[in-house]
């Protein structure tokens, strides 16, 4: 109604005029509407394409001045008194998560920074308008470009010129909401489909955390759609919203992806020595305790990693862009079978106490954001695949994100320190010849 029409010409960047030059339709009745803004759909008037037009709400910026002012007082006072700023016993600065928050708050009322972190989305994952394949712009851990993810993911193409704070173009891609399972069901995703859909999105996050080091950080199903086609290709999983982005520095997506890989090994140690990478480990940290902890947690199947199911459907078969050779899911296989038969080497008869290990962890404010997005996708993925977690879904995609030339090295290496490093096999055996009182045959 009117409403709309005068949010709408408050927002367009040259009022009602510049409106109308540049759109020829408009409909008033917003497709959705949030506390911060709502989306039209409208026409471009050179193209005739149909395009979705999000408009903010007016005076937001004077409410989020008002409200966050307060809210950074009670970071201050919260961080004063020690201990109770803690979450699970890991200490943190509330004041600093905090002025991160607020900076993520305000640029997700500015949409020309929204629209950039949809620009950078898009050309990340290698996605061009349409949703048609266009080159990566983000980089392997070997150096090469990542292949696109066209045939897996989907989202809107924006339109940078077109938009300004208050008013953001993008093009109109319709689709069902992730956890709408009577829709889905409507539309014929099959629970294959889920299942491969909620493999995308944990490969989705792989990617973002560990290789594009850029990240959405508000993976919810409001933000997340499943788009169907009515030839045999596989449905495609679509992300929406970039108002709320995070960077990572090079150290935190590659100790990240440290952590994941020594997970799927249930390598305590190395699980200790990507804390390290990350940051998140105190100067004053009992490495020994929290390797003891890890391993406890790797003895007792706390933390284990699932083996990739196999599918029938042919169409997930035409273009297998990772993991194209059978040779390469029976190396993952091997791999997860290694480490559950890898022995205990650390003693944790005794147990370790949770709240004395996460005592020697800091928790930096880009984590706050990564544990949200895991949070929030680990919900959204259960809600596709019950089995669902996402170290299993995203470990057949590692090969990928590293490279196959630097994996397989990597991998080589690792065989290599299992029986020759100092913790390894021969080491292993000479001390128990040594405890027995034997020597080694030598050469006379």
């Amino acid at each position: 109604g009117k409403e709309a029409w005068d949010l709408l010409y408050d927002a367009a960047p040259g009022g009602k005029a510049g409106f109308h030059k540049q759109f020829s339709d408009f409909d008033d009745v917003p497709l959705a509407a949030a506390s911060l803004g709502q989306v039209h759909r409208a026409t471009l008037r050179s193209s005739g394409e149909r395009v979705a037009i999000k408009l903010q709400r007016s005076r937001l910026r004077d409410i989020y001045d008002k409200d966050l002012a307060l809210m950074k007082k009670i970071a201050k006072i919260v961080d004063k008194f020690g201990k109770a700023g803690q979450v699970g016993g890991i200490e943190q600065s509330w004041v600093s998560i905090f002025n991160d928050a607020e900076s993520i708050l305000y640029r997700e009322i500015d949409y020309r920074d929204e629209a950039d972190n949809a620009i950078r989305f898009a050309n990340d994952f290698g996605i061009g308008l349409g949703g048609v394949e266009i080159e990566s712009t983000a980089k392997g851990k070997d150096g090469n470009a990542l292949p696109s993810a066209a045939e897996w993911l989907r989202t809107p193409y924006t339109y940078g010129d077109l938009s300004s704070e208050k008013f953001l173009v993008m093009e109109y891609v319709p689709s069902i909401k992730a956890n709408n399972n009577e829709a889905l069901d409507k539309a014929g995703v099959t629970l294959e489909d889920r299942e491969y859909l909620a493999e995308c999105l944990a490969h989705a996050y792989l990617r973002q955390f560990c290789a594009h080091k850029f990240f959405s950080t508000d993976p919810h199903a409001g933000n997340l759609g499943i788009e169907v086609f009515e030839d045999e290709r596989a449905p495609r999983v679509v992300f929406y919203d970039f108002g709320q982005a995070c960077s990572l520095a090079d150290d935190q997506a590659g100790g990240i992806l440290d952590v994941i890989e020594s997970i799927v090994d249930s390598d305590a140690k190395k699980s200790v020595s990507a804390f390290s990478r990350m940051g998140v480990l105190k100067d004053s940290a009992d490495l020994e305790m929290v390797q003891a902890k890890c391993q406890q947690n790797y003895d007792e199947g706390k933390l284990k990693v699932k083996k990739r199911k196999s599918r029938k459907s042919s169409r997930y078969n035409t273009k297998e862009k990772v993991l194209a050779k059978e040779s390469e899911k029976a190396e993952l296989d091997a791999r997860i079978d290694s480490a559950k038969q890898a022995k205990n080497t650390t003693d944790t008869s005794e147990g370790v106490n949770d709240l004395e290990v996460m005592a020697s962890f800091t928790l930096q404010s880009e984590y706050a954001f990564v544990a949200r997005a895991l949070s929030q996708m680990d919900g959204v993925g259960k809600s596709l695949d019950p089995e669902f977690d996402f170290i299993s879904a995203a470990a057949p995609y590692l090969v990928e994100v590293k490279g196959t030339g630097k994996y397989l090295t990597d991998e080589i290496k690792k065989k290599f320190t299992f029986v020759y490093g100092e913790d390894g096999i021969l080491a292993k055996e000479l001390q128990l010849f040594k405890s027995l009182g034997l020597k080694l045959p030598t050469k006379e």
